[in-house]
C-alpha cells in the first residue's frame, strides 16, 4: 500500500518525467513516422495523414497526391523510390522519365528534398508512416486480420488509438499522458491475455485495473475513457484479435505485405 501511495505522489509531482519515459518505452515506428511528418510538415501539402492533397490546377492530377486512396500507385511501387522520394523530391524512376519530368516542370508544387534535414531512424520512420497511412502494406484481402481493420476502422477506433493502431493521442490525467495503441509495450501492459482483450472491448476496462489501488485512480482521473461495445460478436472479436496480433507481427503493419489485393 506504501508502494502504491509512492507512484501515486511521484506522478502526481512529476507528470512530465513519467510521461517522457513512457512516450519512450511505448514508442514505434508509425508513431514516430507521423510526428517526424508533422514536424517535416508533410501534411499542409498532403492533407491531414495524407488523406487529400493540396489543390494545383497546374499539375496532372489537379492537385498535390495523396498519401491514401491509392493515388501513390502512380509514384512508387517499393521502399527503394518511396525513400528516394523522400531524400531527393522524386524517384530515380520518375527523374529519368521524360514524360514525368514534364509533369514536373509543369506543376506549381514541387515535392521538397529532405535528405539534409533527416537522421537517425527518420527515414525508416517516414517510410513505415507512409505505407501504413496510404494502405500500401496492408493484411491479405479476405482473412480474418484484414476483416479485423476493416471493423476498427468503421467503428473509429483509430480516431483514438492513433493511425493503425499506433498510439500517442493525448489523454489528460491519465497515467502516460496518451492513449495506448494496439501493439507494443503499452498494449502489453494492458493486455496480458485474450480474456482481457475481450474485456477492454466489450466492457471498456478489465477486473486488474478497475481493482487496483493505484491503476483505478489514474482510470477516474483520465478525460479519454474506453467505450464499451457490448454489441461485437465472438466472429467480430476473432477478428480484431487477430488484427491486432497481425500488428505485432509486423511492427505495426508496415513490414506486412505489399499490395495485398
Amino acid at each position: 500500500m506504501a508502494l502504491a501511495v509512492v507512484v501515486v505522489l511521484l506522478a502526481a509531482a512529476a507528470p512530465s518525467l513519467v510521461r517522457t519515459y513512457w512516450s519512450m518505452r511505448s514508442s514505434n515506428t508509425v508513431r514516430r513516422g507521423v510526428t517526424r511528418a508533422r514536424q517535416l510538415n508533410c501534411f499542409s501539402c498532403h492533407g491531414e495523414l495524407g488523406r487529400g492533397g493540396l489543390p494545383d490546377p497546374t499539375a496532372t492530377s489537379g492537385e498535390v497526391p495523396s498519401w491514401s486512396g491509392g493515388s501513390w500507385m502512380m509514384y512508387v511501387d517499393n521502399d527503394v523510390q518511396i525513400s528516394q522520394y523522400i531524400l531527393d523530391g522524386v524517384s530515380q524512376t520518375r527523374r529519368e522519365s521524360e514524360s514525368a519530368r514534364a509533369e514536373r516542370e509543369r506543376a506549381t508544387i514541387h515535392m521538397p528534398a529532405y535528405r539534409e534535414f533527416l537522421s537517425g531512424s527518420d527515414l525508416d520512420d517516414l517510410l513505415g508512416a507512409f505505407k501504413v497511412l496510404s494502405r500500401m502494406a496492408l493484411p491479405r484481402a479476405e482473412t480474418p486480420e484484414r476483416r479485423g481493420l476493416e471493423l476498427a476502422e468503421r467503428w473509429g477506433c483509430f480516431g483514438c488509438h492513433g493511425p493503425a493502431g499506433s498510439g500517442g493521442a493525448p489523454n489528460p490525467g491519465s497515467f502516460s499522458g496518451f492513449i495506448p495503441g494496439w501493439y507494443g509495450a503499452d498494449f502489453r501492459d494492458l493486455v496480458s491475455d485474450r480474456g482481457e482483450f475481450d474485456s477492454w472491448v466489450r466492457e471498456g476496462s478489465i477486473p486488474r485495473l478497475t481493482g487496483h489501488r493505484v491503476a483505478s485512480y489514474f482510470i477516474r482521473r483520465q478525460r479519454v475513457t474506453m467505450p464499451a461495445y457490448a454489441g461485437l460478436s465472438d466472429a467480430e472479436l476473432d477478428d480484431l484479435w487477430a488484427y491486432v496480433q497481425w500488428l505485432a507481427r509486423t511492427d505495426g503493419g508496415h513490414l506486412g505485405v505489399e499490395q495485398p489485393w
